[in-house]
Parts: C-alpha cells; structure tokens; sequence
C-alpha cells in the first residue's frame, strides 16, 4: 500500500507535450511556434491547411493554444481550424492552453466552442490538467464554463486530487466552490487528502477537513514517510493516533527509516513513544544508529530515547554506533552515555 500511495506524485506526470520538431522548410506549426503572425497570415492566405497535423499529431491551433498566442489562435480560429480536433494522446488545444496557464487562450477557446469536459486518452479533462499546474486563471475559467470538478481519469483521479498535489490552495477551494467532492476515492482508494498528505499540502488537508473530508492513518503514514512534518501536525491535529493504528507501522519508526528529523520532532512533540519497536525489535534509535543516521540519532538521545533497548538479535543502539566506521557516531553515544552519569 505505502507503494503504491508513494508514487501519487507522480500520477500527473503524462501532462509533458513533445515539442514541435523543426523542419527544412517552415511549416505552418513551425510559423505559429515561433510566433510569426505575419507568417502565420501569410500562409493561410496562400492556403496552408490550418488542421495539417505535425509528426507528433498536434494541429497549429495546439500548438499556439500551448505557446499561448492568443492573437494566432484566433487568427487560425477564423480560417478554420477545428477547437476540437484530438491528438493522438487524446488532449485537445484547450488541454493544452490549460496545462500551461495561458489563461487568456482557454477563454478564447471557450468562446470557440472548445468542449470543456473533453476527456483524453488517460481520461483527464482540462480543469484536471490546469488544477495540476496550480494554474487559477484556467481554472476559474474552466469551472465559469461548467467543467465538471468531479470528472475522474482513468484511475480515478479526480481535479481535486490534481490540486492538492500541486499544492495551490486557491486553486483547492475555486474546485471546492464548484462542487468538488471532498472525499471522492480512486481506484487503489486514495482520496484528495491521501494526495495532499503525500504532497505536504498542509493548508489543502485543512481545506478538505473543512468540507467534510476526514484523514486516516495510511494519511499520516504517508505524510510522515514523505517527511512532511506540517502535514504531520495538521493530521495529527485532526485526531490521528500518534501511535498509528494497532498492528500497524508506527509514524515515529516510518519517518525514522526515511531520516526525516523534523518529522520525527513534530511526532515526538505530540507525545509518541519514543521506544516503541517495529516487528523486529527495533526502536527508532536503533534504526538511526544502524542507519548511521546522525542527525536523527542526535535528535532521538536529546529526546532521551534508551540506548539499552535490545533488538530480537539482542543488539542495542550502542552496538550499532560501535561498528567499524562509525566512530563520530561511537563518540556521540559515549557522550550521551556520560551525560546521564
């Protein structure tokens, strides 16, 4: 599961587009990607086909709508090219203004008759690719035309959970405002806070919170494997068990194996069982110290983490530090050690 929730972040990365390849002789895509308006006209009039497809299938109208050349856009607009001719990756001129925050072209595709729900082949709309980007103009845009907040991709992953991973929380509530649903699930049964527990979007847990939408502790879990330590203490904040749930990995042992001090700050802050052992018998000390972690091991013996706790090998932390080539950690513990003389 942590496997899987782990690479949330990278859901969205399909939004890249390949760029337009340059050719011996100018081509009408190549004209509009440079920009040439007076190419660009020039060519139509001499009767360029403005829905001539590229090698990698993108229309003029795409690849000004990606540049953001309004003024081009509308310019092949009038000669006919077509708001909704489809790439072969499915995504749609307005796909494409939309995941590079040309706010001003979105609009004039729109008013073009561009179909704001259009799905691509991974079942994104435009709304989802915008909200990834964190981009709020597309997005006001988008959702002032009717995009639907709760059209799912293939996976089930929803504009919101998009949002959240990108992080913006203007672009969370506008989404919110438009009817997202909070606690919509996807298909491995993440939901937005899943995605922003992952991502560290602290402010977008405590937008969800607010709209209902409750945190678990594969949440937790999560935000402390990612070392997000202010997720962590909005989560917590919400009622999270410090501790995990019963059985389960302990948040404290999960930002440990991730050497993540400020994490591991934050939970013992919050009161967790700085000895608490995983299912071999090892404390977050322990794991630090054979990690030759020092920062974290420092951390866990300013907290007064026991060096004398046995692991089911029956090592201790101290053990570990006394390994060959650890000395600045040996050193470290001796100081401990004498410390508490």
């Amino acid at each position: 599961m942590h496997r899987t929730a782990s690479r949330l972040l990278l859901a969205f990365t399909l939004l890249a587009f390949a760029a337009v390849p340059a050719r011996a002789q100018e081509s009408l895509a190549d004209a509009v990607l440079y920009g040439s308006a007076a190419s660009v006209d020039k060519m139509i009039a001499g009767g360029a086909d403005v829905n001539e497809t590229d090698a990698t299938s993108l229309t003029p109208l795409m690849v000004a709508a990606a540049q953001g050349y309004t003024a081009i856009a509308r310019r092949l607009i009038a000669a006919g090219a077509g708001v909704g001719t489809v790439a072969e990756d499915g995504t749609t001129a307005l796909m494409r203004a939309a995941s590079a925050n040309r706010g001003e072209t979105v609009r004039l595709l729109l008013a073009s008759g561009a179909d704001v729900n259009s799905r691509s082949a991974a079942g994104m709309t435009a709304v989802t690719f915008a909200a990834f980007g964190g981009y709020l103009e597309p997005v006001r845009a988008l959702l002032a035309s009717k995009a639907d907040p709760n059209i799912a991709d293939n996976q089930g992953r929803t504009p919101l959970m998009a949002a959240v991973t990108g992080g913006d929380v203007a672009v969370v509530e506008a989404l919110l405002g438009a009817g997202a649903k909070a606690d919509a699930a996807d298909a491995g049964g993440g939901t937005a806070i899943t995605y922003a527990a992952a991502a560290g979007s602290a402010d977008a847990i405590t937008a969800l919170q607010k709209r209902g939408a409750r945190p678990r502790d594969l949440d937790l879990k999560l935000a402390a494997s990612e070392c997000h330590p202010a997720a962590i203490g909005v989560l917590l904040g919400a009622g999270l068990n410090v501790e995990g749930p019963a059985g389960g990995e302990a948040p404290l042992l999960v930002a440990t194996a991730a050497n993540c001090p400020d994490a591991v700050k934050v939970l013992l802050d919050r009161k967790a069982n700085i000895n608490i052992k995983d299912g071999d018998g090892r404390t977050a000390l322990i794991v630090a110290t054979a990690g030759n972690m020092l920062d974290l091991a420092r951390v866990l013996l300013e907290r007064g983490a026991d060096m004398d706790v046995e692991d089911s090998l029956g090592r201790t932390a101290l053990m570990y530090a006394s390994m060959n080539g650890r000395e600045e950690m040996a050193e470290m513990f001796r100081a401990a050690k004498a410390k508490k003389k």
